[in-house]
């Protein structure tokens, strides 16, 4: 065990309730300044104080701290079959990494999915809730597969891409469906992995073991794709009070992602040339984002720049929603805002 994966000193409890009140502090005068946000704030009032809540744990907290106050990811998944009164169905994969069944995994059509937390947080309870709603709401036709991959620092780029190769190898391989019933998704940096397994498939990571597939994939869709590091858009700063994420996070985040390397195209996506675009593995994208959160300005930026060569591009804005929202403020959003109709509406289409 790593000192990163001890328990909290007694110190580091005594600093985390400290934190509590500090976040405290800022529910209380979020409620009274929140009324008059203005078109500063997020639209609804409820999120307003949520994403001022999560924004001010982001920064108080210390990294340690923030990554050991949640369950791991495998807990949690185990947790949510357990509210629905099913048995769990895990399977481990090769690099220590698990992916975990949604839904009837014997139907026709897979979804490989990655979960966001910028490679640093574990998966949240609302991750499971919102794509077992999404399966019901199409009727079982479809199943998820999970990636648990490893989380930084105790795992660098590019060990997370190796994994989510490695979960789209295990459902070609050993459930024997053709690529045609194969969807690659995720949110934000699981987003940024979906995009990047697509990359690898046509444009192979030197150090990443190749895999051919042998027709194209149903599809890949992305909400809110997290698909470069910079924090200089005009959205950073013009919705800095509206979404719930801050750039010193990202900035965290993404260092510690890369470690000791640059940037490139399978780490940051939007990094890659447009001819690479031209020839991936897929005939069918989605890209969704909220119109309220930090990173608009970057997934527009990609959208718009790579519409030629991905001309069955589907690109969806939110209006008034933030980050991956039906996630992170599913008790104040519900699960069917504008970005999840698309994904639903999307999917369905590729069920047909």
């Amino acid at each position: 065990m790593s000192a990163w994966d001890q328990p909290l000193t007694f110190w580091e409890k005594v600093q985390e309730a400290l934190n509590r009140l500090s976040i405290l502090a800022t529910v209380l005068s979020t409620t009274v300044t929140g009324i008059f946000r203005g078109q500063s704030g997020a639209k609804q009032y409820s999120v307003h104080v949520a994403c001022a809540v999560i924004r001010k744990a982001c920064v108080t907290y210390t990294p340690r701290q923030l990554q050991l106050q949640e369950a791991p990811t495998d807990e949690t998944y185990r947790q949510f079959m357990t509210e629905q009164g099913l048995q769990p169905d895990t399977v481990p994969l090769k690099y220590g990494a698990k992916g975990h069944w949604i839904g009837n995994k014997n139907a026709k059509t897979v979804v490989v999915y990655y979960h966001g937390g910028g490679f640093f947080l574990n998966a949240y309870p609302h991750h499971f809730r919102y794509l077992g709603h999404i399966v019901k709401r199409l009727n079982n036709d479809v199943a998820f597969f999970f990636l648990s991959y490893s989380l930084t620092p105790h795992a660098a780029y590019p060990v997370q891409l190796r994994q989510a190769v490695e979960a789209l190898r295990y459902i070609l391989t050993q459930t024997n469906r053709s690529p045609s019933n194969i969807i690659l998704g995720g949110d934000s940096a699981g987003a940024n992995l979906a995009l990047a397994v697509l990359l690898h498939l046509s444009h192979p990571n030197p150090e990443i073991d190749t895999l051919e597939i042998s027709r194209p994939l149903a599809g890949v869709f992305c909400h809110a794709p997290w698909i470069d590091y910079r924090t200089d858009g005009p959205s950073v700063q013009k919705n800095a009070y509206k979404d719930m994420i801050r750039p010193e996070i990202l900035n965290y985040w993404s260092a510690i992602y890369l470690g000791s390397k640059e940037g490139d195209a399978w780490s940051e996506p939007a990094k890659a040339p447009a001819e690479w675009w031209e020839g991936v593995k897929t005939e069918q994208v989605l890209i969704v984002a909220g119109g309220d959160e930090i990173l608009i300005s970057g997934i527009d930026e990609f959208a718009q720049k790579y519409k030629n060569v991905l001309p069955n591009m589907v690109y969806v804005v939110g209006s008034g929603e933030t980050h991956v929202s039906a996630v992170y403020v599913a008790d104040m959003v519900g699960h069917d805002t504008q970005q999840v109709e698309a994904i639903v509406n999307w999917l369905g289409a590729r069920l047909v």
